[in-house]
C-alpha cells in the first residue's frame, strides 16, 4: 500500500521542478512575533460562553511569505482570547508567496501551494478527550494575509455525543459513516474562508495512481474511522456526559455507528440511520445515550468477528497467560500466571491505561513492541531470565521514569526505549553483547549511561569503538570520546548540540549520525575520517560552515540535504565521489570547489541550492554527473573548468552527457595561478 508521505514528497518534488528560481527563508525574513486571535465565534476549548481561549505553549504552524513551515509558540497564559506568537523554529522554503498562513495546530507535515495558497493537512484518526470541550490536536484552524495580525477560523465542525450511566469508565469512542465517508485523513483547505476539500472527494481510493482533480489520491490517505482516546478512562454518571469529535464539514446521508468501549474491554454499538449535517465552526448535539455496562471489569474478554461479548480461556488473551486485569484507583494493573515464557510481538501495542506491569521470572523474551506506546507506562521489573529485549519493544513509553536491565539480558533491540523521554539514566549489565540502532533515541532526559560500554564521560555507549548511543540531557557542546573510531547511524540525531569536535580517532561518520540537529552551527571534522555517511548532517538547518578534512574520500548521498543555513564548505582533494544530493537544498552556498580528485557527481547534488553563483570545477577529466547536479542554482551561474591550450579540456565538458546541458555556462579558469 502507499503511504501519504509518498503523495507530500510527489507534491513537494514536482513543485521543485517547475519553479524556475527558488529562495531559501532565514529567520531573520520574518518578525520575532506575530499577534492572533480569533473569529468572534471560533472555538478551541469550550468556556462558559463558549469563547475561544488560548492554552499556554500552544504550537501553531506559520508559512511566512514562503512554503517554509515554521514553528511558533504562543507565549502567554490559558484563557486569553488574543496574543503574541514566537518562532521556535525556521523550516526551508523553495518558493516564495506575498501573503502570511497561519495554521493551528503545528505539524511539520504541512504543506502549502504558494498559488492558491490552500494547504494540504492531515486530520488525526485518534482524538484526546478533554473535559467540557474537545481535545486541542484534534482541531485545524487556518488563517492568512498579507500583515502580522491575524484571526484564526476552524475548519472542523463537531459532533457532541452524550452518555449517561452507572459508575462506568469510558475508554473510548470510536465513529464512523454508514456511507463510508471519510472522517480523519488528507485534506486540503482554503486560508482565506477555512473551507475544506476533503482527499476523497478528489477522486477515488485504491492502490494505484489517480489523478482526478489534478491530484494523487492514494488508499490510506482517506481515513474512514475516528477514535476519541478518552486516557484513563471518563467515569459515567445519571447526569449526562459531554464527548466532543471533531469531524470535516459533510454530510452523513445514511447516518452514523458509533462504538462506545469500557475500560474493561466492553463494547456498546449505538448506530442511527437518519441524515447528519456537520457544519464548519458549529457543534451538531445528539441525544443523550445510556451505557450499560454488560462485564465485570476484572473479567478477561473480547469482541469476536462476529460481534458476540467472549471470556476466553485466560491463556488466550494478548497471547500470554493473564491471572488479572483490573483497574485500582483508576490505573490499569495486569499480573501474570507463572507458567509465562515470552511477551510476544505488540502484546500490549497501545495500552495507554497501564501504568505498571510486573513480568513474572518465568519470562525469557519481550519481543518486538511488546510495550510499544504505553505512554501511561511508568515502572517495569524486567527479571532475571530475560536474555532479549527485543526491537521497539518499550518505544515512546514516554511516562517511563526508570527500568533496570538485569545481568541476564544479552541483547538490545533497536528502538528498544526509543522516546522514553522520563528516563534519566541507563546501567547497562555486563551481560550485554549487542545493542540496536536508535535504542535510546529521543531520551531528551537521558543525562549518563552507566555499567558496560560506557564511555569515560558517561554521556555515550561505545561498542567496539562505535558510539551508539548519546546522553544529551543538558549539554550544548561536546566533543566526541578518544575511544570511538565510528560515529554510528542516528547516533545523535535530533540531539540540541550547537557545537561538536569530532577528534583524530574517529574514521567514519555513519549514516544521519547527527541528521536533524536543528540548533547545531558548528562541526569540526577531526583528520581521520574517510568517509561521510548517508544524511550524516541533512536538516542540520542552522549549520553555517564545515571543514572536510584531507582524509575524507567520500561524502554520502544526502550527506548535507537541506543545510540551508551552510555559506562555505571546503571539499579537499581526497574526495573521489559526491553522493546523490549531498548538498540538495543549501540554499545559503554562493561558491563551492570540487576538487580535481573528484570522479563522480551524483543526482540532484547542488540542486535547489538557489544562490550559488560560481561553481569551480577543478577535474581536467569531467567527472561523471547527472541533468540534474546543477538545476536550480542562482540566475546565470557560471561553472569554471581547467583551462588548457588547446581548449580540449572545456569541449571535453561542453561534450560530456549531462555537462552539455550546461555548456552555455561553462567557461575556462587558470586555476594554476592559485598555486
Amino acid at each position: 500500500m502507499k503511504k501519504f508521505s509518498i503523495f507530500a514528497l510527489a507534491a513537494i518534488f514536482f513543485a521543485a521542478c517547475t519553479t524556475d528560481h527558488t529562495v531559501d527563508v532565514q529567520p531573520c525574513d520574518a518578525p520575532e512575533t506575530l499577534t492572533v486571535s480569533f473569529e468572534e465565534d471560533t472555538r478551541i476549548q469550550l468556556n462558559e460562553n463558549q469563547k475561544t481561549v488560548w492554552t499556554e505553549g500552544d504550537f501553531v504552524s506559520v508559512f511566512y511569505r514562503s512554503n517554509a513551515n515554521q514553528k511558533w509558540q504562543y507565549q502567554g497564559e490559558t484563557g486569553a482570547r488574543k496574543g503574541d506568537l514566537k518562532r521556535i523554529s525556521a523550516g526551508s522554503a523553495t518558493e516564495t508567496m506575498p501573503r502570511v498562513v497561519v495554521v493551528y495546530p503545528y505539524n511539520d507535515s504541512y504543506y502549502i501551494n504558494t498559488e492558491t495558497y490552500n494547504v494540504e493537512a492531515t486530520l488525526p484518526a485518534m482524538q484526546h478527550y478533554l473535559k467540557d470541550s474537545y481535545g486541542l490536536d484534534g482541531n485545524l484552524m487556518i488563517s492568512s494575509g498579507e500583515y502580522n495580525q491575524f484571526s484564526l477560523k476552524n475548519v472542523c465542525g463537531w459532533l457532541k455525543l452524550q452518555l449517561t450511566g452507572n459508575g462506568e469508565v469510558v475508554k473510548s469512542i470510536t465513529l464512523k459513516g454508514n456511507n463510508g465517508e471519510q472522517v480523519a485523513g488528507q485534506i486540503y483547505i482554503n486560508s482565506a474562508d477555512a473551507t475544506a476539500t476533503l482527499a476523497s472527494e478528489m477522486g477515488a481510493a485504491d492502490d494505484n495512481e489517480n489523478s482526478a482533480g489534478g491530484n494523487l489520491v492514494f488508499e490510506d490517505t482517506i481515513i474512514k474511522e475516528v477514535t476519541l482516546d478518552c486516557g484513563e478512562g471518563v467515569t459515567l454518571g445519571s447526569e449526562a456526559t459531554a464527548f466532543y469529535i471533531a469531524l470535516p464539514p459533510q454530510m452523513f446521508e445514511k447516518g452514523i455507528t458509533v462504538e462506545i468501549a469500557d475500560t474493561s474491554g466492553y463494547k456498546m454499538t449505538q448506530s442511527t440511520d437518519k441524515s447528519l449535517a456537520i457544519e464548519r465552526n458549529t457543534i451538531q448535539p445528539m441525544a443523550a445515550l445510556a451505557f450499560e455496562e454488560k462485564i465485570a471489569a476484572n473479567q478477561i474478554h473480547y469482541t469476536s468477528s462476529d460481534g458476540k461479548i467472549v471470556t476466553p480461556n485466560k491463556a488466550d488473551a494478548f497471547g500470554v497467560s493473564i491471572k488479572s486485569n483490573v483497574y485500582e484507583n483508576g490505573k490499569g494493573v495486569i499480573t501474570f500466571d507463572g507458567n509465562v515464557t515470552s511477551i510476544g510481538y505488540r502484546a500490549f501495542f497501545k495500552c495507554s491505561s497501564l501504568t505498571s506491569i510486573t513480568i513474572p521470572d518465568s519470562v525469557t523474551e519481550i519481543g518486538e513492541g511488546a510495550f510499544c506506546w504505553c505512554d501511561g507506562l511508568t515502572s517495569v521489573i524486567i527479571p532475571d531470565n530475560v536474555t532479549e529485549i527485543g526491537d521497539s519493544a518499550f518505544r515512546w513509553c514516554s511516562s517511563l521514569i526508570s527500568v533496570t536491565i538485569p545481568d541476564s539480558v544479552t541483547e538490545i533491540g533497536e528502538g528498544a526505549f526509543c522516546g522514553c523521554m522520563r528516563l534519566t539514566s541507563i546501567t547497562i549489565p555486563n551481560s550485554v553483547t549487542s545493542i540496536g540502532e536508535e535504542a535510546f533515541y529521543c531520551c531528551s532526559s537521558l543525562t549518563a549511561f552507566y555499567g558496560k560500554f560506557a564511555s569515560d564521560d558517561n554521556r555515550c555507549l561505545v561498542v567496539n569503538g562505535e558510539l551508539t548511543s548519546f546522553a544529551p540531557s543538558g549539554l550544548t557542546e561536546y566533543t566526541i570520546p578518544n575511544s570511538v573510531t565510528l560515529i554510528g547511524s542516528y547516533a545523535f540525531r535530533s540531539c540540541a548540540l550547537t557545537s561538536v569536535t569530532i577528534g583524530n580517532s574517529v574514521t567514519e561518520i555513519g549514516d544521519y549520525a547527527f541528521c536533524e540537529c536543528g540548533c547545531l552551527r558548528s562541526v569540526t571534522i577531526g583528520n581521520s575520517v574517510t568517509s561521510i555517511g548517508e544524511g550524516a548532517f541533512c536538516g542540520c538547518n542552522v549549520l553555517a560552515s564545515v571543514t572536510i578534512p584531507d582524509s575524507v574520500t567520500s561524502i554520502g548521498d544526502y550527506a548535507f540535504y537541506v543545510c540551508s543555513s551552510l555559506t562555505s564548505v571546503t571539499i579537499p582533494n581526497s574526495v573521489t565521489s559526491i553522493g546523490d544530493e549531498a548538498f540538495y537544498g543549501c540554499s545559503s552556498l554562493t561558491s563551492i570547489t570540487i576538487p580535481n580528485s573528484v570522479t563522480s557527481i551524483g543526482s540532484y547534488a547542488f540542486y535547489d541550492c538557489s544562490s550559488l553563483k560560481t561553481v569551480y570545477c577543478k577535474p581536467t577529466t569531467p567527472p561523471t554527473g547527472d541533468i540534474s547536479m546543477f538545476s536550480s542554482n542562482a540566475f546565470g551561474r557560471i561553472i569554471y573548468v581547467p583551462a588548457s591550450e588547446d581548449d580540449s579540456i572545456i569541449n571535453a565538458y561542453k561534450a560530456k552527457q549531462y555537462w552539455s546541458d550546461y555548456k552555455s555556462y561553462i567557461y575556462e579558469y587558470d586555476f594554476s595561478a592559485e598555486q
